[in-house]
């Protein structure tokens, strides 16, 4: 039995940082909880065997952990009670088995303050030992943490605490090595252009230009001499010296066409013509000019439905999916919310020079909370909360999100006071859902207008009567 005060053991265990890279750095796991179970510190083997984050476990207690099921039974409690060390066999939740030893630590008082928790495959190959199946399971998932710790994740920037996203790095970082074609499917504001940019970065045209084009932001009437390009005088308007093209712009680099399920369907057959020729040819021009870039598209839509109903065409459908990747709504990764909020805080904190916090209700709050805005919203919504603490003034938006567990509109209705006539609490919550939707469409008007089921001169005339409203209060 080990005895060590508690002094020592916050000096060693609590105040050391290289502590957690040494605990990293041994083959099997090993975790350290308090005498009720808690745990306090955990290496990557441990969450590996388990199936889940570091920073989840951190959160977790042994209890907790056999109840989800994520591994069978806990030596912990008993060796508290006992106070001895307790061994026994487990089976966690990939149906690995260990055998695990729980050795409590005492303070000078003879008070259990800590359990260390080892755990090793069992020696013996009866029925309690790891089959080969098993074992290259460990070695598998071992050798993918770390790949992404030492090669993927060195300089990405890329918050990827769970397993889901922890997949789509690890594709992207094999598909960067290539030059084929990437589709990168995910909902708006899922980072789709953070995982081109990181493609790119870890590419072999990584020197050269990357050139993102929204395909949703240029009017229809100009779409084509953008990307094209055009020669002097083409047409009314045009530019005396004429212009490159956004194609040409990314020779021998890397072209990003975002929202590519917004291009036209007669520049959807020209795009299908650059990229089997890889030719180009600009608007008033008789000769092609060769060119030689690598395409990511991206989209937020069902390409594959859009097929079917005629507005999206199959040859370039299947030329662009060569190799999809989906990027997971922030509602399906949990695990990388509280990772991209602490550090998006970071980050703002650092750029307005401020020390502001997220307490543990908002925190709690942004778990329970479903993001249809993804990790945009996410993002949007700390920076506000950095701002308005910088401006001393409440934050409704992140009060009413961070209220994700009350009643939205009893919050909301407080916020308002009692002074408003029914006419005026409707008028703010349609104002108020109006701005959230444009919001999730990232600004684009013709968009919100289709999801909200209203005319775009509808949508701008009601914006223009809340601006108004605004100015004359």
């Amino acid at each position: 039995m080990a005895r060590l005060r508690n002094k020592t053991i916050n000096e060693h265990l609590f105040e050391t940082k290289n502590l957690q890279q040494v605990l990293d750095n041994l083959p099997e796991p090993i975790f350290v909880t308090d005498s009720r179970g808690n745990v306090l510190l955990a290496n990557s083997a441990t969450a590996l065997t388990l199936d889940t984050t570091l920073d989840r476990l951190l959160k977790t207690n042994v209890n907790e952990l056999v109840s989800k099921g994520y591994y069978t039974n806990s030596n912990v409690l008993e060796a508290v009670k006992n106070k001895r060390a307790v061994s026994g066999v487990l089976k966690t939740k990939l149906n690995l088995t260990y055998a695990s030893t729980s050795t409590p630590v005492f303070d000078e008082d003879g008070k259990v303050t800590l359990v260390i928790t080892t755990a090793h495959p069992p020696k013996d190959s009866g029925e309690s030992g790891q089959s080969k199946e098993e074992s290259d399971l460990v070695d598998r998932r071992k050798r993918e943490i770390e790949y992404l710790r030492n090669r993927v994740m060195d300089d990405a920037g890329i918050v990827a605490e769970s397993r889901l996203m922890r997949q789509v790095l690890l594709a992207a970082h094999t598909l960067s090595q290539t030059n084929s074609t990437v589709l990168l499917i995910g909902e708006s504001g899922t980072g789709k252009e953070v995982l081109a940019k990181y493609i790119y970065r870890h590419s072999k045209q990584a020197a050269e230009a990357f050139i993102a084009v929204n395909c949703a932001t240029f009017p229809e009437n100009l779409v084509e001499a953008e990307l094209f390009g055009y020669e002097k005088g083409a047409f009314t308007g045009a530019k005396t010296e004429g212009k490159i093209g956004l194609f040409e712009a990314a020779h021998r680099g890397t072209l990003f066409l975002d929202e590519i399920s917004e291009l036209p369907l007669h520049l959807q057959s020209k795009l299908l013509r650059v990229l089997e020729t890889s030719e180009v040819r600009r608007i008033g021009s008789n000769f092609d000019r060769k060119i030689n870039f690598r395409l990511i598209a991206a989209t937020n839509k069902d390409l594959k439905k859009m097929t079917e109903e005629g507005s999206f065409r199959h040859d370039l459908y299947y030329r662009l999916n060569v190799i999809p990747i989906r990027i997971p709504p922030l509602r399906e990764r949990p695990e990388d919310i509280m990772a991209l909020a602490k550090k998006f805080l970071a980050d703002f904190n650092k750029r307005y020079e401020t020390a502001a916090e997220l307490d543990l209700d908002t925190l709690e709050a942004f778990q329970r909370y479903s993001w249809p805005g993804n990790v945009r919203e996410l993002r949007n919504l700390v920076e506000r909360r950095v701002i308005s603490g910088l401006q001393d003034y409440p934050d409704e938006s992140v009060n009413i999100a961070a209220g994700a567990q009350r009643d939205l509109f009893q919050e909301y209705f407080k916020l308002l006071g009692a002074e408003y006539t029914l006419k005026d609490v409707m008028n703010k919550i349609e104002e108020r859902y109006i701005r959230y939707m444009l919001q999730s469409c990232g600004g684009r008007v013709g968009e919100a207008s289709k999801k909200l089921g209203v005319y775009r001169t509808v949508l701008y005339r009601k914006l223009k009567a809340f601006d108004k409203t605004k100015r004359n209060n």
